[in-house]
């Protein structure tokens, strides 16, 4: 009788212990579900007299869009592989470019985004050069896009 009792309890043991393994291996399997991915839905550069710097300016407008599972939070913006508050000597006010409604802004699924870019004309932005948008997240991944100013 304590044999088919003993067994009994070993096979309980090993039903309970198989269930838990499978929630706890779904679990991570959830986790590896959720991701991040920006689109650019329109990117484009225009003229204009920036009124901080009260200078001309190249302006670049992005509307972007999570279209992933996670929420994305844009961490930085480089341009040309610099990050776009990167000092420079050869743009005026000493740093490559203004950013406007991007740097630190959370998307959740599905949602859009626009903000813009200041890029002062002369020195290192000059008219027909293409210039290497990326947007950083804090997950690390960056999302690259290339605007030609006019």
């Amino acid at each position: 009788m304590s044999i088919v009792i003993s067994t009994i309890i070993i096979v309980a043991i090993s039903i309970t212990m198989a269930i838990a393994v499978s929630f706890w291996a779904m679990g991570i399997g959830n986790a590896f579900q959720k991701f991040e991915k920006l689109e650019f839905v329109t990117a484009y550069a225009a003229d204009t007299t920036q009124p901080y710097l009260g200078r001309q300016c190249y302006v670049i407008f992005m509307q972007i869009k999570n279209t992933g599972t996670n929420t994305a939070t844009i961490n930085n913006i480089f341009l040309d592989n610099k990050p776009y508050n990167a000092g420079s000597n050869r743009t005026p006010g000493g740093i490559l470019a203004y950013q406007q409604g991007f740097v630190g802004i959370s998307m959740q699924t599905g949602v859009s985004a626009g903000g813009s870019i200041y890029l002062p004309q002369g020195g290192l932005w000059n008219s027909g050069d293409y210039v290497a948008v990326e947007i950083e997240t804090t997950a690390g991944r960056r999302y690259p896009y290339t605007v030609v100013l006019p």
